[in-house]
């Protein structure tokens, strides 16, 4: 399969998964018994803490992949296509949010990891949409990293 194909299907598969989390922790903190002025808060830092982690921690990470893609030889076989590292990473992160189902930690709480999650999700589809294009985002610098896709 072409290069294309596997960056664009990283942004997508991040994407549904930031926009499932994003629901999910609007619906917990819309469900918790606070004030609305303290639910907005917990979402305006949600939002803000995922941007944050999105552009410059997710960043990373989607550099190394779309690097790691581009590098390969097509056609680009399923298991090839991301590392084993990178499995494993995904792994824990699934495993950390089903571990959230059994710590006695506030609805509100779970809500704002949730957003603050989701969105860092969303944003790290988004660099993985640029990576596709050869946009180069803020969080790189346009001498260097700008990364051109390859077909």
């Amino acid at each position: 399969m072409q290069r294309t194909f596997w960056i664009l299907l990283s942004g997508v598969i991040w994407l549904v998964a930031g926009f499932m989390l994003l629901y999910k922790g609007i619906h917990f903190i819309a469900s918790a018994q606070i004030a609305e002025r303290n639910a907005t808060v917990l979402m305006m830092v949600g939002l803000v803490i995922g941007f944050l982690k999105g552009r410059f921690v997710l960043a990373k990470t989607v550099k190394r992949v779309v690097a790691r893609i581009q590098s390969l030889p097509l056609p680009i076989r399923p298991w090839n296509a991301y590392a084993p590292s990178y499995w494993i990473l995904i792994g824990c992160m699934v495993l950390l949010g089903m571990s959230f189902r059994f710590i006695p930690l506030p609805i509100e709480y779970r809500g704002l990891i949730d957003v603050a999650i989701g969105s860092a999700l969303a944003n790290g589809a988004m660099l993985y949409f640029r990576a596709t294009y050869g946009i180069a985002s803020p969080a790189q610098s346009p001498s260097t990293d700008k990364v051109a896709p390859k077909e």
